[in-house]
C-alpha cells in the first residue's frame, strides 16, 4: 500500500493545489453556518400580546399607548414582575366604542380568544409569528430545533460509513443535493409541520456533506497542518453564521432570509462535482490508478516533481497491492469491538456530547444576550474567530491534548462566573456587562475547543475507520444539540440554570481530555494495526512513566531512611 503521508511530505509543505481544494471544500461550512444559527432569526420571539380589538386600534382609540393597552387588558404578575401576555382580562371587547367604560379588571382572566398581536419593529415575520409558537403552542419551537439536531443525528449514523464505504466525493455530492432540496421545501414552508419535517430533513443530509467535507480536507495536508487546517475549517463555519447577521439584517422576512441562504449555498453542489476523490481513501482502498493520477495533478501544480524512487519509498514493504483489490470494509461496531479504539472512542463520545452542547445552547441563547441581536451575533463570530487564532497559534508547540482540556476548563469557568455576576445585578448595568464579558468568555473558551476536537479527534482514527469515527462523535454532538434548546427553555424559572449546567459539563470534559494521548507530530494513521501499535506504546510509556516515578520515590525514600540511620 501507497503511503500518502510520504508523497505529502515530498511536497514540501502547504501548495496550491490543497490551498485551493481546501477553500473549495470549506465553502460547505458557509450552509452550514447559516443553517445551525438561521433559527437566531427566523425563531426570533418578539414582545407579544392578546389581540383586543378595537382597544388596540389607533384609529378607535388614539391615546392609547402600548403600555395603556397592556395595563388595561393583561393581568400583571407581581411575583415575575412581567405581564402575562398569554392571557387577558376576560370583559366583553365589543361593548368597546371609542371609550374606557368597557374595561373590568375584575373580570376572569381568559385565554387569548383573539389571536396574538406581535411586535413587528425588528423582523416582520418569523416562524413564530407566522404559526403562532407561543404560550400553549411554544413548546413546537423548541420540537423543531430538537428535530433538526435529531436529523443531524441520524444523518451522521447514516452518512458516517458511507464516506468510508464509498469515498469522500460521492458522499459529499449525495448528501449537499438532498441539502440543497430541503433548504428550499423550508423557505416555502406554510405550516410548523412542514417547516419540521424540511428542517429535519436539511440537518440530515448536512450531516453527511459535514463528515465527507472534514475528513476530505484533513486528508490532503500533511500532519503538522492538520490541525491548522481543521481550525481554518471551523472558522469558515463561523463566517457562515456571521454572514447570515447580514442577510437577516437586511432581509427582515424568514422566508426571504432562508431563500438568501439557500441561493448563497447552491455553489457548493458545482464544487463538490468538479473536485477530485481524496488520493489518501483511493490508496487506502487500493484504488492506485486512481489516486496517483490525482496526486501527480497536485504535485504539478505545486510545482513538484515526484520520480519512481519516491513511490517505491512509499510503498510499505515495497510490494503494491492490486488495482481494484477488494479491501476489507469496517463499520462503527468496530469502534467498540477493537480494545485500542474502544475507550478513545467512548471518551471522544463524551467529549463530542459536552462541547456541542454547550456551544449551540449559547449559539441558540444569542438572542437572549443584553444589546443588539445582530451585533450581538457578529460579536460571537469575532469571538469564535479570535479563539481559532489563539488555537492555531499555539496547537503544535502545546499539543492537541492541553488546548482541548484548557479551552474547556477556561470556557466552563468563564459560565459558571457569568452566572455568579448575575446573581448581583445593580440599577447602572455594570454587573450586566461584567457578564456578559463572561459568557463571551465562555464562549472563547467552548469555540476553540470545537475548533481543536475535528482535528485531534480525526488523527486518533486510522483511514480505514476515520469516517465512522467522525461519525459517531457527530452522532454523540447531535444528543448534545439535541437537548440544548430544552435546557435553554429552563431560564424561563431560573435564569441561572442553563449557564451553570453548560459550565459544570465544560469543567468535567477537560478533566476528561487530559487522559487522551497525544498525536502532535505524528503521521496521521492508516491501519487498524498502526492504531494498537500507537495505543499500545502509549500504554507501555504511561505505564513506564509511572513505575520510573515509584522506583525513584522508593529511591529517594531508601535513602532518606539511610541518612536518617547514619545519623542515628
Amino acid at each position: 500500500m501507497i503511503q500518502f503521508s510520504y508523497i505529502l511530505d515530498k511536497f514540501g509543505g502547504i501548495g496550491p493545489s490543497q490551498l485551493i481544494l481546501f477553500f473549495l471544500v470549506s465553502y460547505y461550512n458557509i450552509s452550514k453556518g447559516a443553517n445551525s444559527i438561521s433559527t437566531v432569526f427566523i425563531a426570533y420571539v418578539p414582545n407579544k400580546r392578546c389581540n383586543v380589538p378595537p382597544l388596540d386600534n389607533a384609529t378607535a382609540y388614539q391615546n392609547l399607548t402600548e403600555p395603556d393597552i397592556l395595563n388595561y387588558t393583561t393581568p400583571y404578575d407581581d411575583k415575575t414582575q412581567q405581564y402575562d401576555t398569554c392571557s387577558r382580562y376576560g370583559y366583553n371587547l365589543s361593548a368597546c366604542n371609542g371609550d374606557l367604560r368597557c374595561v373590568n379588571q375584575s373580570y376572569p382572566i381568559i385565554a387569548c380568544d383573539k389571536g396574538y398581536y406581535y411586535d413587528d419593529s425588528l423582523f416582520t415575520k418569523t416562524i413564530i409569528t407566522e404559526f403562532d409558537l407561543v404560550c400553549d403552542r411554544k413548546y413546537l419551537n423548541a420540537l423543531s430545533t430538537s428535530c433538526y439536531y435529531i436529523g443531524m443525528l441520524v444523518g451522521s449514523f447514516l452518512f458516517g460509513s458511507t464516506a468510508d464505504r464509498f469515498g469522500r466525493k460521492p458522499t459529499i455530492i449525495a448528501t449537499f443535493v438532498g441539502t440543497l432540496g430541503c433548504m428550499v421545501g423550508v423557505t416555502f414552508s406554510t405550516t410548523v409541520e412542514m417547516y419540521t419535517v424540511f428542517r429535519t430533513g436539511t440537518a440530515l443530509f448536512l450531516a453527511g456533506a459535514s463528515i465527507g467535507s472534514f475528513v476530505y480536507v484533513i486528508e490532503i495536508v500533511p500532519q503538522k497542518w492538520v490541525g491548522a487546517f481543521g481550525l481554518m475549517y471551523q472558522g469558515v463555519f463561523t463566517c457562515g453564521y456571521m454572514n447570515l447577521s447580514a442577510v437577516a439584517f437586511i432581509w427582515r422576512d424568514w422566508h426571504e432570509i432562508m431563500g438568501v441562504a439557500t441561493i448563497l449555498s447552491a455553489p457548493y453542489l458545482i464544487i463538490a462535482l468538479i473536485i477530485p476523490e481524496s488520493p489518501r481513501w483511493q490508496f487506502t482502498n487500493g484504488k492506485d490508478k486512481a489516486a496517483i493520477k490525482t496526486t501527480l495533478r497536485m504535485a504539478r501544480m505545486n510545482g513538484v516533481t515526484l520520480t519512481d524512487e519516491d513511490w517505491t519509498a512509499a510503498t510499505v514493504n515495497d510490494v503494491k497491492p492490486k488495482e481494484n483489490k477488494p479491501s476489507k470494509t469496517y463499520s462503527a461496531i468496530d469502534l467498540f469491538r477493537i480494545p485500542a479504539i474502544r475507550f478513545v472512542t467512548v471518551k471522544i463520545t463524551y467529549i463530542w456530547f459536552t462541547n456541542s452542547f454547550v456551544f449551540y445552547g449559547l449559539t441558540l441563547n444569542t438572542g437572549a444576550l443584553a444589546g443588539d441581536i445582530f451585533l450581538n451575533n457578529l460579536f460571537v463570530g469575532m469571538v469564535s474567530l479570535l479563539s481559532y487564532l489563539v488555537c492555531a497559534l499555539v496547537m503544535n508547540r502545546l499539543g492537541r491534548r492541553a488546548i482541548m482540556s484548557g479551552m474547556l476548563i477556561f470556557g466552563g469557568f468563564g459560565l459558571l462566573l457569568s452566572v455568579v455576576g448575575g446573581q448581583f445585578k445593580d440599577d447602572n448595568g455594570v454587573m450586566e456587562k461584567v457578564c456578559l464579558a463572561f459568557a463571551f468568555a465562555g464562549r472563547f473558551g467552548i469555540t476553540g475547543t470545537y475548533g481543536v476536537m475535528y482535528p485531534f479527534s480525526a488523527e486518533l482514527y486510522p483511514t480505514v475507520l476515520r469516517g465512522n469515527g467522525m461519525g459517531m462523535g457527530a452522532i454523540s454532538s447531535r444528543m448534545g444539540a439535541i437537548l440544548a434548546p430544552f435546557v435553554i427553555s429552563l431560564q424561563d424559572y431560573h435564569k441561572w440554570i442553563p449557564n451553570t449546567i453548560f459550565g459544570c459539563l465544560g469543567l468535567t470534559a477537560g478533566l476528561v481530555c487530559l487522559t487522551f494521548p497525544e498525536t502532535n507530530g505524528r503521521n496521521m494513521m492508516e491501519t487498524i494495526e498502526e492504531a494498537e501499535d500507537f495505543f499500545r506504546k502509549k500504554k507501555s510509556a504511561n505505564k513506564e512513566d509511572t513505575a520510573s516515578i515509584k522506583s525513584n520515590l522508593m529511591a529517594e525514600t531508601s535513602l532518606e531512611n539511610e541518612s536518617k540511620s547514619a545519623v542515628c
